[in-house]
């Protein structure tokens, strides 16, 4: 599940789909693989964590879908007005 990190600095970081992430003891692991984690956060370093706030790749490519069909109607709705 996308998620997004904020770091007791202030700095925010999103994450996808694809990142796994568990808490123990306060510590916050991160991999592309369950259990296998290659980023370990400290407790200290650490603010707060959002799931469902990090961007997905699916959920980005159906924004740009939108926008383009969008985009396109607006387009569309300018081209018929100039015939007036």
């Amino acid at each position: 599940m996308a998620f997004k990190l904020t770091y007791t600095d202030g700095q925010e970081s999103e994450y996808d789909d694809d990142t796994k992430w568990e808490v123990e003891a306060g510590v916050l692991k991160l991999g592309r693989d369950g259990g296998n984690w290659s980023v370990l956060v400290s407790p200290s370093h650490w603010a707060t964590l959002e799931v469902g706030k990090g961007k997905t790749k699916d959920r980005d490519d159906k924004d740009k879908d939108a926008k383009d069909s969008k985009d396109d109607k607006d387009k569309d709705d300018k081209d018929d007005s100039d015939d007036d």
